[in-house]
């Protein structure tokens, strides 16, 4: 890593006084195609000179112009992980006495589902479809547990698909679209869909959930 930040710094003091240095984490990563990626999507990034993500450290180490706000945004819209940039802290999942009192149910084994059966009366039911393998399902669940817990209109239900070839991954793929995880559906009081979120946007489905 300590080369990279030379090398970092060399650039720096070469694109001249304007540029800035900026060492952050990235988390949901899983791989060191991942970091790749994320460098690469860095670096295509206006404003941004040089970029590096270390897997092993997790630590991105950017040079040029482009604000955290941008650099965060950039990473959780494409690539699903999660930029922690100045002071920024990643949500933990809640405990299992946190969660007492909370209308929040995990559904195992990847089989086909029955939307319906699973709905909480008289209120707004999100459903969040996970695998265990899925790094950026880590990042995004613990935020829907907590926007749960701060809002008593909402029921959540992990739903962990198991695999790519469960019958539970091929109707979602089948009857809405699903292109990755991790995948939202947002269901009102009714069981009228309102929406489905892709990716990484706890944003999303706040918005979603307002309009109702």
């Amino acid at each position: 890593m300590r080369q990279f930040l030379i090398l970092a710094f060399l650039v720096a003091a070469f694109t001249g006084s304007a540029q800035d240095t900026l060492t952050f984490i990235i988390e949901g990563m899983s791989c060191t195609s991942c970091a790749r990626t994320a460098t690469q999507l860095l670096r295509e990034l206006e404003g941004v000179e040089y970029s590096f993500v270390d897997f092993d450290s997790k630590r991105a180490t950017v040079v040029g112009t482009a604000s955290p706000a941008e650099l965060r945004r950039a990473i959780r819209q494409h690539t699903n992980f999660e930029a922690l940039i100045e002071g920024d802290t990643l949500l933990r999942a809640l405990t299992e006495m946190e969660k007492k009192g909370l209308n929040i149910e995990t559904i195992r084994g990847g089989r086909k589902m029955k939307f319906k059966n699973h709905l909480a009366p008289g209120k707004i039911t999100v459903f969040d479809f996970y695998a265990d393998w899925c790094a950026p399902c880590r990042v995004f669940s613990p935020k829907l547990e907590h926007l749960v817990k701060n809002n008593p209109r909402l029921a959540l239900r992990k739903v962990d698909i198991v695999s790519w070839d469960s019958e539970l991954a091929k109707q979602l793929t089948k009857n809405y679209k699903m292109p990755a995880l991790p995948f939202t559906l947002i269901f009102d009081e009714k069981g009228r869909l309102l929406g489905k979120v892709e990716g990484n946007d706890i944003e999303k489905v706040e918005e979603i959930i307002a309009r109702k």
